[in-house]
């Protein structure tokens, strides 16, 4: 069974979640290597821009496969050292992929998304759903804690205090509260989400390829760095950018576009 399906059209890659059979859970090995191997595969190709995350049926992702916990099987198979690797290998890889990424990440959410998916969303660059999109880290209630690294996560997008309240309560927020904490970008109706965040990708993907990767790494960058650093980045990456063809082509066309309203 195809757990995860990819396509790509002008410059967006489209990853959808296919396992709607267990809720589209990412810890097991299947769909977790297929989605690590699609979105690897789109970082590799030089015209995309923008990687779309979706999912099939009325749930983007129950995190953590409940029932693989209960039979500690697959990722929560072992003793606390075997866990320890496997967590690290496995599942904490894609929180890094998703951190360091340099394409725009995209998250089209149609459902609930729990625990681990919750985390996957939050991972994204921008996040639209439908009034379907239901959220919640429900970790503690488990017993265990985000061991994806939901917890780097959940803070830098909703706040430290909301954050905590969010993660000890495992309390499940709606659409409209989602976008309120800003875990949403929008909200949109369901049969029109695919159509609106295809549009938002195809024109992140229509800008010049190189300059919107440096654009997100600096982003991603200003985060962490203090400022001198962050400016001596953001003048070599501009460097880089005034160099390269697309900026050219940029200028010329700007240009011309002037000289015509004259």
């Amino acid at each position: 069974m195809t757990s995860v399906r990819t396509r790509s059209d002008g410059g967006v890659a489209v990853v959808t979640l296919a396992r709607p059979d267990v809720r589209n859970a990412i810890t097991g090995e299947d769909i977790l290597e297929e989605l690590l191997d699609a979105i690897d595969d789109a970082e590799g190709e030089p015209d995309t821009a923008v990687l779309v995350l979706e999912a099939e049926g009325p749930a983007f992702s129950a995190g953590g496969n409940v029932k693989d916990m209960a039979a500690r099987t697959g990722l929560f198979s072992g003793n606390a050292a075997e866990l320890t690797e496997r967590y690290r290998s496995s599942i904490q890889q894609l929180t890094r992929i998703m951190a360091t990424t340099d394409l725009v990440t995209i998250a089209a959410v149609n459902g609930p998304a729990i625990g681990a998916g919750f985390d996957l969303v939050l991972g994204c660059d921008l996040r639209l759903g439908s009034p379907l999109a239901r959220f919640a880290h429900t970790f503690i209630e488990m017993g265990i804690i985000p061991g994806d690294g939901g917890a780097w996560l959940l803070p830098r997008v909703v706040g430290w205090q909301r954050a905590t309240e969010l993660a000890l309560t495992a309390r499940s927020i709606d659409a409209t509260e989602g976008r309120e904490l800003g875990i949403l970008l929008e909200v949109v109706p369901e049969e029109e989400l695919h159509g609106r965040v295809m549009t938002l990708a195809s024109l992140i993907a229509s800008k010049p390829r190189g300059a919107v990767r440096m654009a997100k790494r600096l982003l991603r960058q200003a985060r962490h760095m203090d400022l001198d650093a962050f400016l001596e980045l953001s003048a070599a990456l501009q460097a880089v950018a005034h160099s390269t063809p697309e900026h050219d082509e940029a200028v010329k066309g700007y240009l011309e576009r002037l000289k015509s309203r004259d």
